[in-house]
C-alpha cells in the first residue's frame, strides 16, 4: 500500500495521473487509518523544504510539475529566507492541489448520489471506423461520421445513445439489460451482438441481429418486435411503420472490417454511404437514377477505383468537380456528381 501510494504521489507531481488514479489518491490521503499517507507526505514536505534551502529558494522545478508559475518576489529584488515564505510556497505546490483533488473527488461522489450521471461521447471522424470499449466491458466499433455518448460509469443503468451507425459486442449482466438509443428506438440487449444504423440523414433505421436475442420499441415505449440471430428490423421514420426479415447478419456487419457492401439500394442511398466512408461529397444529379439499384462488395478500395468500376458496370458517369482551397490553405472536400449516360443504358436493359 505505502509503495502503491507513493507511485501515486509521483505520478501526480509528474503531470501523469489520470482521473481514476487522482480519486484513488484523494481516497487514500483522506483515510484516517492510513499512516503511510502521513509518513510519506512528511517526507515530501521535508524533501521540499531541504529542496528549498538547497536551490537558493527556486521553486521553479516543482512548480512547473504542476503547470503553475507563482511570483511572489521580483526578479530584481534579493532573496531572503522567511519560513512563512517558504511555507506558502510548498503550500500553494502540495496543499491546494491535493485540496482540489478532494473536491474532485468529493464532487463525481455527490453526483453519483444524487443519480446525476456523468456523460462521455465518442466521435468517428469521416472517413474512419473506430474500436471502441465501454465501462463494463462491451466493445464494438464506430463506423465513419457516428457518434457514441454514454454514461462514465454502469451504475444502476446501461444506457447509450447512437447516431450513425455501431455494431455492438454486450456484456451479458441480467441484473442490469443494455439499451441502445436512437432517434427512434429504443433497444434492449441483455448480451448479444449487433449492429444498428441510424443515420439522422436518412428515413430509416435498421437493426440487424447476429447473436442473441433483443427487443426493440419505439421511443414512447411500444414494443415493436424481438428479433433472433440472422434476423433485420427496418424502420420508417416517415411513417413509423416497419418490417422484420430475415437475412445473412454477418453480412450487415463486414463495413467494421474495411468492406463496403452496398445491397441493392437505390442510388441516393448509394451516395450518402459513399460520401461518409470516403469522406466526400458524393451527390446524384439526375432524376433518372432513382430507378435504378446497386449492389456490390468492395474490400479496401480507394474512391477513385470505385467509381469507375461504377461507371462500367452500370449506366452511371460521374464528374469530380476541381478542388481548390481557402485563405489558410485547406482544400475542400472531393465533390462528385453522379449522372446518367445516356448513350449507355441500352447495354444494361
Amino acid at each position: 500500500m505505502k509503495i502503491y501510494l507513493q507511485q501515486l504521489i509521483q505520478k501526480y507531481l509528474d503531470g501523469k495521473i489520470n482521473l481514476k488514479e487522482q480519486i484513488a489518491l484523494s481516497e487514500l490521503l483522506a483515510d484516517p487509518k492510513n499512516i503511510h499517507a502521513e509518513e510519506i507526505m512528511n517526507d515530501e514536505w521535508k524533501s521540499q523544504l531541504d529542496n528549498e534551502i538547497i536551490s537558493n529558494w527556486n521553486l521553479k522545478p516543482v512548480l512547473d510539475q504542476v503547470h503553475h508559475r507563482i511570483r511572489l518576489n521580483d526578479n530584481n529584488k534579493p532573496k531572503q529566507m522567511n519560513w512563512t515564505l517558504t511555507f506558502q510556497r510548498i503550500a500553494a505546490v502540495l496543499i491546494i492541489p491535493l485540496l482540489l483533488s478532494f473536491l474532485t473527488y468529493y464532487y463525481f461522489q455527490s453526483r453519483i448520489f444524487q443519480g446525476a450521471d456523468s456523460y462521455a461521447e465518442i466521435q468517428c471522424p469521416l472517413g474512419v471506423r473506430t474500436k471502441f470499449l465501454l465501462p463494463d466491458g462491451s466493445t464494438g466499433f464506430l463506423n465513419s461520421g457516428s457518434s457514441l455518448k454514454y454514461p462514465v460509469q454502469f451504475a444502476h443503468k446501461r444506457t447509450v445513445e447512437l447516431t450513425g451507425e455501431a455494431f455492438f459486442d454486450v456484456v451479458h449482466n441480467k441484473e442490469i439489460p443494455f439499451h441502445v438509443n436512437t432517434r427512434n428506438l429504443d433497444i434492449k440487449v441483455l448480451g448479444t451482438t449487433f449492429n444498428v444504423l441510424a443515420n439522422e440523414d436518412e428515413n430509416t433505421e435498421e437493426i440487424v441481429l447476429q447473436t442473441g436475442k433483443i427487443d426493440v420499441s419505439s421511443k414512447n415505449g411500444k414494443q415493436l418486435a424481438v428479433l433472433l440471430p440472422d434476423e433485420q428490423l427496418i424502420l420508417n421514420t416517415d411513417n413509423q411503420t416497419f418490417t422484420k426479415k430475415e437475412v445473412i447478419a454477418s453480412q450487415y456487419a463486414t463495413w467494421k472490417e474495411g468492406i463496403l457492401v452496398f445491397r441493392n439500394e437505390n442510388m441516393q442511398q448509394m451516395a450518402r454511404r459513399l460520401s461518409r466512408w470516403y469522406n466526400a461529397e458524393v451527390l446524384v444529379d439526375d432524376h433518372m437514377l432513382n430507378d435504378y439499384t446497386f449492389h456490390a462488395t468492395f474490400i479496401d478500395e480507394p474512391l477513385d477505383e470505385v467509381l469507375k468500376l461504377i461507371s462500367i458496370t452500370t449506366p452511371i458517369t460521374y464528374k469530380e468537380e476541381r478542388r481548390t482551397s481557402n485563405k489558410e490553405g485547406l482544400f475542400q472536400k472531393r465533390k462528385i456528381t453522379l449522372r446518367i449516360d445516356k448513350s449507355k443504358i441500352n447495354q444494361f436493359n
